[in-house]
């Protein structure tokens, strides 16, 4: 694949921004309903699933992509972003399917998915910013 111009770059780079937190608010909508007990184990993998297929979605379409020598710094923190997603979403697949005999190993598997979820959070909200002000430029 050829080398992206910097302006093709950023704009993709923001597309996957707008996808990946779409799919940020899927997953903390779903912990919050399941930290609350306000849905059923059913219901929860379907939404899960959706979700991991989002998240993949994007971080494949994203991982291809050759930005620019000067761009390759931010591509590498966006991909970095998107793993700890995945990893966050993981984590919530894993609560999800235990059975309801291990609470304690659920309980640590919802807690884990919500701590990636805020590490993502604070590690996507600098980049966000970054390609915003990149592409006004």
């Amino acid at each position: 694949m050829s080398v992206l111009t910097r302006k093709q770059f950023l704009k993709r780079s923001k597309s996957c921004i707008n996808e990946t937190g779409n799919q940020a608010l899927l997953i903390s909508e779903l912990i919050n309903l399941e930290k609350e007990e306000k849905i059923d184990n059913q219901e929860a993998y379907k939404k899960i699933k959706g979700i991991m297929k989002g998240v993949e979605t994007a971080f494949f379409r994203y991982e291809v992509l050759s930005p620019p020598d000067n761009c390759v710094s931010l591509h590498l923190k966006i991909l970095h972003s998107l793993i700890t997603l995945q990893e966050s979403v993981a984590a919530n697949y894993d609560f999800v399917v235990f059975s309801d005999d291990h609470e304690k190993e659920k309980a640590e598997k919802l807690e884990e998915s919500s701590n990636l979820l805020d590490k993502f959070r604070l590690e996507f909200r600098p980049i966000t910013t970054e390609v915003d002000s990149l592409l006004m430029k």
